[in-house]
C-alpha cells in the first residue's frame, strides 16, 4: 500500500498545541470550503522526485515538495501561524497516521496579501505565509 506524507503533516499540525490553539482543525487539502474561517492552513504537493532505477525499486526514499500556506486576517496573525507550523514541522523525524517521515525541511517562505478587487477573488482582504517544504518519506508499508 502506498502511503501520503500528507496525512502525516496533516495529523502532525492539528495535534501540535500552538497550531492547534490557532487553527483548530482548519487545515485544508488544496481547496478551502466556502464556510471556512480564518485563520487555517492550505497544503498541496507541489512535485514528488523519485530516483529511476532498473530494478524497478526507489535507490532512496522519494523526496516531497508540499506547500503549506497560512492564512488570516492580519498579516501578524499568518506570520504568527506560519512560525507555529515551523516549529511543528522543521526537522520533523517521526512516525504518525501510519507514515514515516525522515526528514522535514523549510526550503523557502513568502508572505502575500489577498486583494478583495483582483478579478476572481472568493475571500475577504487576507494575508498568506506560503512555506516551501522538502520532505523524504518512506512510500509503503511494506
Amino acid at each position: 500500500m502506498l502511503l501520503q506524507p500528507e496525512k502525516h503533516i496533516y495529523q502532525a499540525l492539528i495535534a501540535n498545541p500552538p497550531v492547534a490553539r490557532r487553527i483548530g482543525f482548519r487545515a485544508y487539502a488544496i481547496a478551502v470550503p466556502n464556510t471556512a474561517v480564518m485563520p487555517f492552513l492550505v497544503y498541496k504537493r507541489a512535485n514528488i522526485a523519485r530516483e529511476p532505477v532498473i530494478t524497478g525499486h526507489p535507490l532512496y526514499m522519494p523526496m516531497l515538495s508540499i506547500q503549506v500556506s497560512s492564512w488570516a486576517m492580519t498579516h501578524d496573525e499568518a506570520r504568527e501561524l506560519a512560525d507555529d507550523v515551523r516549529l511543528a514541522l522543521d526537522y520533523r523525524q517521526a512516525t504518525l497516521a501510519g507514515v514515516t517521515i525522515e526528514d522535514m525541511r523549510l526550503v523557502s517562505e513568502t508572505d502575500d496579501f489577498l486583494d478583495p478587487t483582483t478579478v476572481g477573488a472568493q475571500l475577504p482582504p487576507a494575508y498568506e505565509v506560503r512555506q516551501l517544504w522538502q520532505c523524504r518519506w518512506q512510500e509503503s508499508s511494506d
